[in-house]
């Protein structure tokens, strides 16, 4: 557990700049905030360890047949499961840079490359513990890297033929409008004419780029869009002078029986400035868009002042332009693996996520956040079209590379096109993340031999 708590606690760091400078809280307590993320991270290793041990019996073999099973169970849990949900730094997101390697996730999900990884450092381990002859050494060796080799072989096959297909089909053109704006100006009334001003200079530029569709970030308006009837008619007549779609981030308000309900959302605008649809974000980010165990957890709202109270959408929608479908996710959503194959399940071709990583200040968390991208796009073969307020904004090819990315806090606009995969869906749209269920029962299947086993000896 120290050495997970030493890796989460630095490597979520930029945590502390969200809490200092929007949560208002004062350093100290941004560092114990950051603390008690990386200790309940830590948790997942320290089980890791404990049932590890505990299944193999002393048994080095045994402990290298579990280690990448449990891992990869453990990681798919922390990642999937409770309302605390979080894949962040996890182990198969690694290897985004790596194309030959990634082209496996169409079948297993990013989990596979999280099994590999440790099943090869198991192997190595378990290699040097054991005093073996060197004609043996070479033969464990030999068989335990067969399975990755054939991984790389297919990544070798599956890179180039998707690279390839990429070609193929009609292009669509994309514009990606990054604002650059500040906090501290969002929702400041003295700069809502200037921030419109920006986007409105974007859009016309990205129309002159003979754009298809044009994205502005989340929360990209300062009002909420559908009760502000000035700000809204504003935008859609934008897109009807643009005479272009538009995807534009804003929260939205629904009143029911006195109440109101907060949405964060994306609204899709036609190019003749008709609203044809809303995405509401279904994944909440907790402690900052909800409280998670509100019962229990009363007094947090109370302590931190950008904790919104948000109401949670219930469907993975997809819209049409021309003949193709797309999706749109919102911020943190893209780093969730079955959340986004439910787009393309749905029948999206390509997949718009829009995020506001301005909270995270000048650090490695927007990086961080567009690098899991790569890994959606190849479980799903979609591109992926992302517009950052600040950055990071770029467009990941149905490959996994990542291509034609913007620099941070900078205004910015990426015109590019993309040809959105209508063709079959993968093994993991269609399935979903059967690899890490397979992991799961595997270990629990092995810690029972393993068990009958000393019970014979």
């Amino acid at each position: 557990m120290t050495c997970g708590f030493a890796f989460y606690f630095s490597g979520l760091e930029w945590v502390t700049n969200t809490i200092i400078h929007y949560g208002n809280l004062p350093v100290w307590l941004s560092y114990v905030v950051l603390a008690l993320m990386a200790a309940y991270l830590s948790v997942f290793i320290g089980l890791f360890a404990y049932a590890t041990t505990l299944w193999s019996r002393g048994n080095d073999f045994h402990f290298f047949l579990l280690a990448p099973l449990v891992w990869t169970s453990l990681d798919y849990f922390r990642s999937s499961f409770t309302p605390l949900a979080f894949s962040w730094l996890g182990l198969g997101y690694s290897q985004f840079n790596a194309p030959i390697i990634i082209q496996g996730a169409e079948y297993t999900g990013v989990f596979g490359l999280t099994w590999l990884i440790v099943y090869v450092n198991a192997a190595i381990f378990y290699a040097a513990q054991k005093a073996m002859a060197r004609q043996k050494l070479l033969a464990f060796l030999g068989t335990a890297f067969l399975l990755p080799a054939l991984w790389a072989g297919f990544g070798w096959q599956a890179y180039p033929a998707t690279t390839t297909a990429m070609q193929e089909g009609p292009a669509l053109r994309v514009a990606l409008a990054q604002g650059n704006i500040d906090q501290s100006e969002k929702w400041n009334p003295a700069h809502q004419e200037k921030i419109m001003q920006v986007y409105q200079e974007l859009t016309r530029a990205a129309a002159l780029g003979k754009a298809d569709l044009i994205v502005w970030p989340e929360a990209a308006t300062p009002f909420y869009m559908g009760r502000d009837p000035g700000g809204s008619a504003q935008v859609l007549n934008l897109a009807k002078e643009a005479n272009t779609a538009l995807v534009v981030g804003s929260p939205y308000a629904e009143f029911k029986e006195g109440r109101r309900k907060l949405f964060n959302s994306a609204f899709y605008i036609s190019a003749e400035g008709e609203a044809l649809g809303r995405y509401d974000k279904m994944h909440l980010v907790p402690f900052g868009e909800y409280v998670p165990f509100a019962s229990i957890l009363f007094f947090v709202e109370k302590m931190v002042e950008t904790i919104g109270n948000f109401g949670t959408g219930e469907e993975a929608r997809v819209f049409d332009i021309k003949a193709e479908r797309f999706g749109v996710s919102i911020c943190y959503e893209l780093i969730f693996p079955d959340l986004m194959r439910g787009f393309a399940a749905n029948g999206a071709g390509f997949l718009v996520n829009i995020t506001n990583d301005a909270w995270f200040g000048d650090s490695a968390a927007p990086y961080q956040h567009i690098s899991m991208a790569a890994l959606r796009a190849v479980e799903n073969r979609m591109p992926i079209v992302r517009a950052a307020n600040t950055g990071v904004s770029g467009v990941i090819d149905r490959n996994g590379a990542i291509r034609t990315t913007s620099q941070i806090f900078k205004k910015e606009l990426i015109v590019a096109s993309i040809r959105p995969n209508n063709g079959p869906r993968t093994f993991y749209t269609r399935y979903g993340d059967v690899f890490s269920w397979l992991c799961i029962a595997s270990a629990l299947g092995l810690a029972l031999i393993f068990r009958q086993l000393e019970r014979r000896i």
